[in-house]
């Protein structure tokens, strides 16, 4: 505590470390045992009491209490006067913290700073009080020590059910293409792997997801995967999506000018056209419209502008979607390093979320979507394929995984999740160029001539993809049909996936995509999957599975939790020691700033041990406080 007048006790002893002497330490070791010890703050400070006789010292500015030699201080009666300010505050703190566990026989008791001005010191109390003497300090209002019976504090609890860790990320299980260039990912960006992994692992299926389908007992599964990978800010997420999507990058600028081209040509096109049929049309004027519908054959339906050359997006809405698979090339991604233009978006608002996860997830069933409107009646699109990739901070992702409409509509569960633990902190420089392995680049060829394989589509068809079909080997089906049968074992009542079987329920097809999209990127011409290729991608999706029950059900929690986080993570963030319910409705989170959210949050944070009320208040920010609640810091809690 720092100004509250409370009694800090000073624990057993331990072996001072050594460190900067004390100021005035000759005057401070030479002086009666029974004469207390007056820290504050800063040499002026010091100087100033000791100007009357007291014995006074300080480890020097605000910011020193920790890098101190504090032992001259055993057994001494001291008495701490802290200035008035935030920063007093703390190096009051910090002297106690110092001062416990390591120095024996310390008896505590802080000055209260009453008559102190905002960012005032003794030295501006002194001036105010011209002729005061050493009597007159020791008659300032202090508090009293307490009987000394207080227990060593418990650690604050956590606000919420504790995430275990996840599980090592299968790498190795991505094949001879993949798992290589993930690993020269991982040597030189140093990112999580499962970032690295979900991130080529998507790339590829953008890839090959035109090219072919998994065909099972009459039914049929596209290569397209959804993703949403979350990590916290500094975690490389746009480094490894940069490197995962170069091929798609090239390959978009290929079509790009290929693009600019077909529309010079088609300008040129359309104008010949248009002139022929109003020539016609004019001529038939004369004849009263004989023989236009012959002259029209004759010429032709009006020419096809060119697809526009798209590969991927960023952010969306259902009708953009539709209107570019209309007009665009029919295999697409949505891949993004900032999902909250997803989630953030026009897409995902309330009023229309669930009209875009019901589109985006018939486009994962079936490659299918259907549109109808009053002003242009109905259509449907078939053959279309979609990839997509949602890097998310773990705000984002929270905000989607508690969404009921993304949840209950299906969305969610057609995700492969990921939320790895980081590795900023332990990421050494490497002075490595990704552009000169070979691994990767490997990789990349193979990405870009996928990408430029003609696409399969339907005959007579501009747009309609046709994929081949890739089967099952026995071996490979016999698998597949025990991770079937073991995942719904495990979906009942009680049971491992119970909590999680709309993720559960998709695994097994999961499965089958991934081992299509290992199969094609490993052999682009090949026409079946065989048992190693699933059992790989069974492990993969069941990561993915496991990373759902870890995770899902961690975002539902009360707005009284998520309050309190948001309180307890700015008090941190501005290093504030102590709270007080006025300040907090007038600076703190918005989302708090009424009374009633500010109760039921400090509430929280009490209940936790975050906060600890002071009775009575205590005199802050320049006047005196009813309402104060002393905050753990961070590092405490740990």
């Amino acid at each position: 505590m720092c100004a509250n007048g409370q009694r800090f006790a000073i624990g057993e002893p331990e072996a001072p470390k050594q460190g900067k002497p004390l100021y005035r330490l000759p005057e401070l070791v030479r002086a009666p045992k029974e004469a207390p010890v007056w820290i504050v703050e800063g040499e002026k400070c010091a100087d100033a009491l000791a100007a009357l006789g007291l014995v006074a010292t300080t480890s020097g500015a605000c910011s020193s209490a920790a890098a101190a030699d504090w032992s001259p201080l055993k057994g001494r009666k001291v008495i701490l006067w802290p200035d008035h300010d935030d920063p007093g505050a703390r190096y009051a703190e910090d002297v106690v913290s110092a001062l416990r566990g390591r120095v024996a026989g310390c008896e505590l008791v802080e000055v209260a700073a009453l008559g102190l001005p905002k960012h005032g010191d003794c030295v501006n109390w002194l001036a105010a009080n011209e002729g005061a003497t050493a009597r007159d300090l020791q008659a300032l209002p202090r508090f009293e020590p307490e009987p000394e019976t207080e227990l060593e504090p418990s650690a604050p609890e956590p606000l919420r059910r504790p995430v275990p860790p996840a599980e090592p990320y299968p790498l190795a299980e991505l094949g001879e293409l993949l798992a290589p260039a993930a690993a020269a990912i991982r040597r030189v960006i140093q990112a999580p792997d499962a970032i690295i992994g979900g991130s080529l692992l998507a790339a590829a299926s953008l890839a090959t997801q035109a090219q072919a389908d998994v065909h099972l007992d009459g039914r049929t599964y596209p290569l397209s995967l959804w993703l949403l990978s979350v990590a916290e800010s500094g975690e490389r997420k746009s480094a490894v999506d940069a490197e995962a999507m170069q091929a798609a990058r090239e390959y978009e600028k290929e079509l790009a000018k290929a693009y600019a081209e077909a529309a010079d040509s088609h300008t040129r096109d359309l104008a010949e056209w248009e002139a022929r049929r109003d020539g016609a049309k004019a001529e038939a004027r004369k004849k009263s419209g004989q023989g236009l519908a012959e002259k029209l054959n004759i010429i032709g339906p009006k020419p096809e502008p060119p697809l526009l050359p798209r590969v991927t997006a960023a952010d969306f809405t259902a009708e953009g979607l539709f209107k570019l698979l209309s007009v665009g090339r029919p295999t697409i991604g949505v891949f993004t390093d900032e999902a909250a233009l997803v989630f953030g978006g026009h897409g995902m608002a309330k009023e229309t979320v669930m009209r875009t996860a019901g589109t985006l997830c018939k486009l994962w069933d079936r490659g299918e979507l259907d549109r109808v409107r009053s002003g242009d009646g109905a259509s449907k699109l078939y053959g279309r394929r979609f990839a997509l990739h949602l890097l998310a901070q773990p705000v984002i992702a929270e905000r989607a995984l508690s969404d009921d409409v993304l949840a209950g509509q299906g969305f969610l569960a057609r995700c492969l999740l990921g939320w790895p633990e980081g590795t900023a902190g332990t990421r050494l420089y490497r002075s490595e160029n990704l552009r000169d392995d070979v691994a990767l680049q490997r990789l990349l060829d193979r990405l870009l001539y996928l990408h430029r394989l003609p696409l399969p589509l339907d005959p007579g068809e501009k747009q309609e993809l046709s994929p081949r079909a890739l089967s099952l080997s026995r071996e490979a089906m016999e698998l597949w049909c025990r991770l079937h049968d073991t995942v719904e074992g495990h979906c009942g009542p009680g049971g491992r996936f119970a909590q999680v079987k709309p993720w559960a329920s998709k695994t097994p097809e999961q499965a089958l995509r991934i081992a299509g999209v290992l199969t094609l990127l490993e052999d682009p011409s090949a026409q079946m999957i065989d048992a190693s290729t699933l059992e790989r991608a069974a492990e993969v999706s069941l990561w993915h599975l496991n990373e759902a029950r870890r995770l899902v059900g961690t975002a539902e929690v009360s707005r009284e939790v998520r309050d309190a986080e948001a309180l307890l993570a700015w008090a941190h963030a501005t290093q504030r020691r102590h709270l007080h319910s006025g300040e907090v409705l007038r600076l703190g989170p918005s989302r708090i700033r009424e009374r009633e959210a500010f109760s039921l949050a400090i509430g929280e944070l009490e209940r936790a041990g975050w906060a600890e009320r002071i009775e009575g208040g205590m005199f802050l920010d320049g006047a005196r406080r009813r309402h104060v609640w002393r905050i753990v810091p961070a590092e405490e809690g740990r």
